[in-house]
């Protein structure tokens, strides 16, 4: 809930949350129009392979405006900016579904201890911006500080067995295409599919909004 505060307090004014220049006619009242146009798809050329995982996307780098909206939406709880992304990469995301022949659309989901310090789950935001069925099929019953502040090999063992399938949900013979905002070191991916497919999904895809280094 600190977030949702935050935002309702940020005061009525006609500038670029990102970089303060003047709004103009943008009918979002968050981003111009200079910054909303930064937001591309940038595929980068890295494709290690992650354990579990069949195949992933990547968005576009974690760099610029993409990077500031990201952290505008987590840690201050700008929540319009959320499906403001998901508009931008809808399309994309349709198109990578389609190429693996995805079943089923979900995302990673927060912590319910992060969720009440927020007021909102950020990833399920940017896909409710899309045009896209989904579903939540995951909940993620371990809670953990910002992974942000851990090394490579401390951030797989803090989400080792950190995810389950939501009460009733069943991913039996399933192609599920998961969501997620950053891919850094990969451990949160690994953590979901491995689960995953540990119930029976015949396969798990990701598609990440953006990829730090």
């Amino acid at each position: 809930m600190i977030g949702s505060l935050l935002a309702k307090l940020r005061l009525v004014w006609d500038h670029c949350t990102v970089c303060g220049g003047n709004l103009g006619s943008s009918p979002q009242g968050y981003l111009c129009p200079s910054c909303l146009s930064g937001i591309k798809p940038a595929p980068t050329s890295r494709r290690e392979p992650l354990p579990y995982v069949s195949a992933y996307r990547v968005y576009a780098p974690y760099e610029g405006v993409l990077a500031e909206a990201i952290r505008l939406i987590k840690f201050r709880g700008v929540r319009p900016l959320a499906r403001l992304l998901g508009e931008r990469i809808g399309g994309d995301l349709r198109s990578f579904r389609e190429e693996v022949s995805a079943d089923v659309i979900t995302f990673v989901p927060v912590h319910p201890f992060r969720y009440w310090g927020r007021g909102f789950d950020h990833n399920r935001e940017i896909l409710r911006g899309t045009d896209l069925r989904w579903e939540e099929i995951l909940v993620r019953t371990k809670h953990t500080k910002p992974l942000a502040r851990y090394g490579k090999e401390e951030r797989f063992r803090k989400v080792e067995s950190a995810f389950s399938p939501a009460k009733g949900e069943r991913v039996e013979g399933k192609r599920v295409l998961v969501f997620d905002d950053v891919l850094t070191t990969g451990a949160t991916a690994v953590s979901v599919s491995r689960t995953l497919l540990l119930h029976g999904a015949d396969a798990v895809f990701f598609y990440f909004l953006s990829r730090e280094g």
